[in-house]
């Protein structure tokens, strides 16, 4: 059966096909739209499948990890930075093993298009000794998630699935299974407590010898099972080509446009790799040349005189693949002198168009976190404090200069004890989302409370994960489970604020703060509930919609709403007037209060409830 498939969708059908029945992980670009996809076809196929989110990546792997162990097939998904926080459990679960196959999906994001950093997962698997598989296409992506379940099985032992995000969000036409015949593993736990509870040295020990044997199997079968049949034709020459992921496509791409003669290996598991082996094949090679992104996992393996890659310069050691890159590094081997075959042709002068300075991320038309950030600011001033903020859409609230730090996932709380010690002289307003609060946020504030470290802690509750697809949190789906009982439960009292879109209301209540945070000895907590502006109907007193205009007589162009304010409709027409585009005015109302000083902000009688 043929389907056109995104990659994410791909790995999906691929994890129901190989009988997987256990999904958990935490949302992450670009890995997010995987288990949202499993729970669709869950429902569609009317399958007994658990597929649920968890509180964090290291909650979700442990959730399948324990199924692996009791025999079911599982997946965990997360993307890149998400496994530094999974790490613990990972290198522990590398050497205890598994019955079941468990698949544990890192999707990397090569060129930062949607992370804080740029890390290679490959590296990771190397580092917890665990075979890689590394797919090129969303078809590999759909194989090679079947695959991993199987290698997983064979060996006992969690493997990795890395796509990246030119995989995980490119769509091909996927030559799929027929029919779903869709028969998951019964679980049933076999105790054996030498195993599953190892302790260190005498356990542990026993277990480090298993995992060494283990990888030197691995290498056999990655020879065996991938790398024997495609170097079987490789007989020597001037330059042979190692590649695997996304760099394959634009490897044999880049040969087919400039003509050059060489030999092109695609490695479907990085990691491990029988390097002995295939150091036989690269002796017979004038030179070889790897292409991995985005750091070098394979060239460190394969390491000789005549492999070139990232550790000789000769290819780039940051951001993604592509042909350009490819080609520079052919350039840089001295095997391509050719014409630049990717450069952009000059554009005749009369066709130019002038550059215009980009405008930074923002948040969206309407959003509550822009009227939290607007008050904060405007109660706490800018030079007066330090503004902590975490991972999320709030992050966004950087265009209003209501940010001055971003980490990681709940660094928020542990950077506003670490400033409040640093700078007493400062007052320190942290910020955080409601799901990155239950990942990361409630440690940090259990230590803040113990040690009396005295901060304004604003969580901002709009119970959705909404910068990742808005999945849901435990908030969201369990009545029981609030942020106001849990920070209570820590031991410090909750002020909790109901959003409104008067901002003048919004303002006093953080002047109210003010004050408590003036009498305190500890940290100050504050969970205001908004709703995120994508679903705001679902709000307890959603406000109808109160769309603006610009009374151009009142305006005086001080740039009050386009650098405090920032929402994106607001901008400057012909006349030096601020004008609002009303195709982007969510009609939230809220610049209707206190955000011109002039009162230039008015009504649209025309728009509107």
């Amino acid at each position: 059966m043929k389907q056109t498939l995104m990659g994410n969708d791909a790995i999906a059908w691929g994890l129901i096909h190989a009988n997987v029945d256990m999904v958990s992980g935490y949302p992450g670009t670009p890995s997010s739209e995987i288990l949202t996809v499993v729970q669709k076809i869950k429902h569609k196929l009317g399958l007994n499948t658990y597929a649920q989110w968890g509180t964090n990546e290291k909650v979700g792997f442990e959730v399948a990890y324990a199924g692996a162990i009791a025999g079911k097939r599982t997946c965990a998904t997360m993307k890149q930075v998400g496994l530094n926080v999974a790490s613990d459990a990972l290198m522990s679960a590398a050497y205890i093993g598994n019955l079941g196959g468990m698949l544990l999906v890192a999707a990397d994001d090569p060129g930062f298009h949607s992370s804080q950093t740029e890390q290679d997962s490959r590296i990771f698997a190397k580092f917890a000794r665990i075979p890689v598989l590394d797919p090129a296409t969303p078809q590999d992506a759909y194989d090679f998630t079947k695959l991993g379940i199987e290698i997983s099985e064979i060996f006992q032992i969690p493997v990795m699935l890395r796509p990246v995000m030119r995989v995980c969000h490119a769509r091909e036409i996927i030559e799929m299974e027929e029919e779903t015949n869709y028969t998951p593993n019964k679980g049933e736990f076999q105790r054996d407590i030498p195993r599953w509870g190892a302790v260190p040295r005498k356990d542990r020990y026993p277990q480090g010898i298993e995992q060494l044997n283990r990888v030197e199997a691995l290498k056999e079968y990655n020879w065996d099972t991938f790398l024997s049949k495609e170097f079987e034709n490789c007989n020597g020459g001037k330059l042979l080509i190692i590649t695997s992921g996304t760099g394959y496509g634009f490897a044999k791409e880049t040969l087919n446009d400039s003509g050059i003669e060489a030999d092109l290996v695609k490695v479907v598991m990085p990691y491990p790799l029988p390097y002995e082996k295939i150091k036989e094949y690269t002796a017979k090679y004038d030179k070889v040349l790897v292409v991995e992104e985005p750091m070098p996992c394979m060239e460190e393996q394969i390491a000789a005189p005549n492999v070139y890659g990232k550790n000789t310069n000769t290819t780039h050691k940051i951001d993604e693949m592509t042909k350009e890159k490819v080609l520079q590094a052919l350039i840089n081997l001295g095997v391509y002198t050719g014409e630049n075959l990717y450069a952009i042709p000059k554009i005749p002068a009369q066709f130019q168009i002038p550059e215009v300075e980009p405008r930074p991320p923002a948040l969206c038309p309407g959003c509550p976190h822009r009227d939290i950030y607007y008050a904060i600011t405007k109660v706490f001033k800018k030079k007066k404090a330090i503004y902590p903020s975490d991972i999320g859409c709030y992050t966004l609230a950087l265009a209003q200069g209501a940010i001055d730090s971003i980490l990681c996932m709940g660094a928020s709380v542990s950077m506003a004890s670490g400033f409040s010690i640093a700078d007493p002289d400062k007052t320190v307003v942290a910020t955080i989302g409601d799901s990155t609060f239950f990942h990361g946020g409630i440690p940090p504030l259990i230590n803040a409370i113990y040690q009396n470290h005295k901060f304004i802690l604003v969580i901002l509750d709009n119970s959705t994960t909404a910068m990742t697809g808005r999945q849901t949190t435990p908030q969201r789906e369990h009545k029981d489970i609030d942020i106001k009982k849990v920070v209570e439960g820590c031991g410090v009292e909750c002020h909790e604020y109901m959003y409104t879109n008067k901002l003048d209301v919004t303002i006093d209540f953080f002047k109210g703060i003010k004050e408590v945070y003036e009498k305190a000895t500890g940290p100050v907590v504050v969970v205001a509930r908004e709703f995120c502006i994508l679903d705001a109907e679902r709000a307890v007193d959603y406000v109808p919609m109160e769309f603006a205009t610009v009374d151009e007589e009142k305006c005086v162009a001080c740039d009050a709403c386009t650098t405090v304010y920032k929402c994106p409709p607001m901008e400057y027409n012909d006349n030096g007037k601020i004008e609002i585009d009303p195709f982007l005015c969510a009609g939230c109302g809220a610049c209707l209060d206190v955000v011109c000083p002039t009162d230039a902000f008015i009504k649209d009688e025309s728009r509107g409830k």
